[in-house]
């Protein structure tokens, strides 16, 4: 009898939370490495000339989020980029490179990776993942070789780790509301910037013992400019997207999040306006340190 009681207990104590407006507080660990693996699948499509010309990347981008700092009131992060990989068919060509192998670093490819690399940044994050401070506000890559134009193009997600969030904005680690009510509660979120906008759906799907579900769908646009050929392309693209997250119910933190993206849209350059589109599949994990 008294075990019942106690698990009675807690399950009313669970509901009594999110019946209120509770906000559900990162938990994180002082000292712990939170290592982050995305990997993105990309297929492009693009008309010249009247001939489809397919483009493929596989691409993996470790980056790591260390605690250097928590408290009830915020945690501060150190964030690197530990590796990124990635092989690409088109063209007749096919590329494949990895920034743990030493011959590769010292490739074509090379010194952008080696730049990705070697960019930090520090965040100040409040207790549901808004940014309150990041330093440097802004991080800017100079090995610009248009060689590497189409395939950083096409793994955008990968070369976009390097970029701290904006102050006041949801962090890498901010997916549910400031306030949670329960399952089947909704609420959007939206971005805008010099390449685009972004727009989100989220649900609340499932609440368990030991997880938070999240589903979720995205309207966005991007604009984007390259080199193709030596002559420089604008590309411009409508994104739609669904997918879905996980958290860990006892510390909020996100453990896997899987997207699938179809884009549409066109590239403007000497050769005309050329019809693009793509499909992307993303995957990212997350794994603390023992």
């Amino acid at each position: 009898m008294k075990k019942i009681t106690v698990l009675s207990g807690c399950l009313w104590l669970s509901s009594a939370l999110f019946a209120q407006q509770a906000p559900i507080p990162l938990l994180f660990e002082q000292g712990k490495e939170y290592e982050i693996t995305l990997q993105v699948k990309n297929t492009v499509s693009q008309q010249a000339m009247g001939q489809a010309i397919d483009f493929t990347v596989d691409a993996t981008g470790k980056h790591v989020y260390k605690v250097t700092n928590a408290t009830a009131d915020n945690s501060t992060l150190n964030h690197t980029v530990k590796q990124v990989a990635f092989s690409f068919d088109g063209m007749g060509q096919q590329r494949s490179f990895d920034s743990r192998n030493e011959k590769d670093l010292n490739g074509q490819f090379g010194k952008p990776i080696q730049e990705l690399l070697e960019k930090k940044f520090d965040m100040v994050i409040n207790p549901t993942g808004t940014v309150l401070l990041v330093m440097p506000e802004k991080v800017t890559l100079t090995n610009t070789d248009p060689r590497v134009a189409i395939i950083s193009n096409m793994m955008k997600e990968v070369f976009e780790l390097v970029q701290p969030p904006a102050k006041g904005a949801a962090s890498f680690f901010k997916v549910l509301p400031d306030t949670v009510t329960g399952k089947g509660q909704t609420w959007t979120r939206s971005t805008s910037n010099e390449s685009g906008r972004y727009d989100a759906a989220y649900r609340l799907a499932d609440i368990n013992d030991s997880t938070i579900v999240v589903d979720f769908a995205t309207n966005s646009s991007s604009i984007t400019k390259a080199e193709f050929m030596g002559n420089p392309t604008t590309t411009t693209m409508t994104n739609k997207s669904t997918g879905k997250i996980i958290l860990d119910r006892t510390t909020g933190i996100i453990k896997e999040k899987t997207e699938i993206t179809d884009s549409q849209g066109s590239t403007e350059s000497s050769f005309g306006n050329l019809p693009v589109t793509a499909k992307t599949t993303t995957t990212i994990t997350v794994r603390k340190s023992d």
